[in-house]
């Protein structure tokens, strides 16, 4: 493996051209929600094509994100950055250009796949070129970027969509990924290192399969159930995700004893650090995602906020989430392991002012303006020093591997989380017929019910991650971990 921890001002260079895909990663995951009215009206799809549209991106993304990290371990991680990164602008056209729904949900799947294949390097490869406190700066700017491209995402789609240039409307939206793509590729040929991992270049392709498999399984059965009203199909198929999965946990150990290169080193799961800081991820994300979810229906539907108008909104949480990402490192400075831990419940108390000014005084932007500035800045401290956190539980050589079960598991947070409280949100709002008087209240209660759920998975998330930096260095948890493995 390449080491450039200390290769000197270029990494810095590297690293801006790393976080190009975190910015179109992020952009893409919210960018489509302004424009879905636009795509039933403009391009005739259905509610449920609609929704395809969301979660084809998703579910490739999560579905693959470990195989991706795995590709960039074989076979170098600016290769398959560089792969994915023109695979995301080709798929990009695809959906600007997609003449109906079935050749735009395509295309969302090949970007989804596309995406995969990026975000572990970008992981990875801060893991390996930055140590110490320039490692903590370089995942604060990628917490920066995050939340930048959260909120631009949705003052950019309903900007452009408003605007119709030329006529393309909703394709715009897609479209000026194009420049930002390739300009990203080449300076990723110029400016990042290569590293990989110290192992044998061939894939675990039945592992690989197996994963794949068990994910879809577990996952997309969950993000379409609701839109088909729960059918028998949203719940064996999760059911029959975990004996598969299983069985891929049983022959990825037995590939490590046959002395073969598993898709996942199973010895991770033994570093106790490790598997507390990934489920610590899955919980917190799983709250930021269903939080957002309610906060949209809210707004959108209970205060019948335009889509630009909406986007707005959250222009106060992105700045603060900048502010907060940038400051992260300094702050862990100060206060050590308490400043991770201080970021969660300044995060859970931005959800209870919010869940307090739904219940009190729904029209009140202020106290959800207020709400949101809590959210933000708990957000832009916690997720740059928990990645930190999480990544420097493992040694070097396991970087590509953590960073894409860390990123699996921070999408599946965010799947599980969307599912749970859309259950509980669409339950307590009820009948969809609904007086122009009652609408935005209804909407705030369910938006406080469903906070049941979100501090709930902040509390337990505050706990794991309190053990997390309690605990001792990677370099002596890891090697523990592999002997313990071993005796399996």
């Amino acid at each position: 493996m390449t080491d450039t921890s200390s290769s000197g001002p270029g990494r810095w260079f590297a690293l801006a051209a790393l976080l190009s895909a975190n910015f179109l990663i992020i952009l893409d995951l919210f960018i489509v929600n302004v424009s879905l009215p636009s795509l039933q009206t403009r391009l005739g799809a259905s509610f449920s094509q609609v929704h395809l549209v969301i979660v084809a991106y998703d579910a490739a993304l999560a579905v693959l994100l470990i195989i991706g990290a795995r590709l960039g371990d074989l076979y170098g991680r600016r290769r398959i950055f560089v792969w994915g990164m023109g695979l995301f602008t080709a798929s990009s056209l695809i959906c600007g250009l997609a003449p109906g729904p079935g050749i735009l949900i395509g295309g969302r799947v090949i970007q989804g796949a596309a995406a995969a294949l990026l975000m572990p390097q970008v992981l990875a490869s801060i893991r390996v070129m930055f140590d110490g406190a320039s490692r903590a700066r370089a995942f604060g700017a990628m917490g920066a970027v995050q939340g930048v491209a959260a909120t631009l995402s949705q003052l950019a789609g309903g900007f452009l969509i408003e605007r119709d240039y030329g006529g393309l409307g909703w394709r715009t939206i897609f479209l000026i990924n194009l420049p930002i793509g390739l300009a990203a590729m080449l300076a990723a040929r110029l400016c990042i290192p290569e590293t990989r991992a110290s192992v044998s270049s061939r894939l675990d392709a039945a592992g690989a399969l197996l994963a794949a498999l068990g994910l879809f399984l577990l996952l997309v059965p969950i993000m379409l159930g609701h839109d088909h009203g729960w059918p028998w199909w949203s719940y064996a198929g999760p059911a029959a995700g975990v004996p598969v999965l299983a069985f891929f946990v049983r022959y990825e150990r037995g590939l490590s004893r046959r002395g073969g290169v598993p898709l996942i080193e199973m010895a991770l799961f033994a570093n106790r650090r490790f598997v507390t800081g990934v489920s610590a991820v899955f919980l917190f994300f799983s709250a930021i995602s269903s939080f957002f979810l309610s906060l949209t229906m809210l707004l959108q539907f209970g205060l019948e906020l335009g889509p630009l108008a909406a986007g707005a909104v959250f222009t106060p949480s992105a700045v603060a989430f900048f502010a907060a990402s940038v400051s992260g490192p300094r702050l862990a400075e100060r206060l050590g392991r308490r400043a991770l831990l201080l970021g969660v419940l300044v995060f859970g108390a931005g959800i209870t002012l919010s869940a307090a000014a739904a219940i009190l005084d729904v029209a009140n932007m202020g106290l959800i303006v207020a709400a949101l500035v809590l959210n933000g800045a708990g957000q832009g401290i916690v997720i740059p020093l928990a990645f930190n956190a999480v990544l420097g539980a493992v040694r070097a050589e396991d970087a590509g591997m953590g960073s894409g079960i860390s990123s699996t598991m921070q999408l599946t947070g965010t799947t599980v989380g969307v599912a749970v409280v859309g259950v509980i949100l669409f339950a307590a709002i009820g009948s969809p017929e609904l007086l122009d008087v009652d609408r935005a209240q209804r909407y705030g209660h369910a938006l406080a019910w469903a906070t049941i759920y979100n501090l709930a998975a902040v509390a337990v998330s505050f706990m794991l991650f309190a053990r997390l930096t309690g605990g001792g260095p990677a370099s002596r948890a890891v090697p523990a971990a592999r002997a313990e493995a071993a005796g399996d």
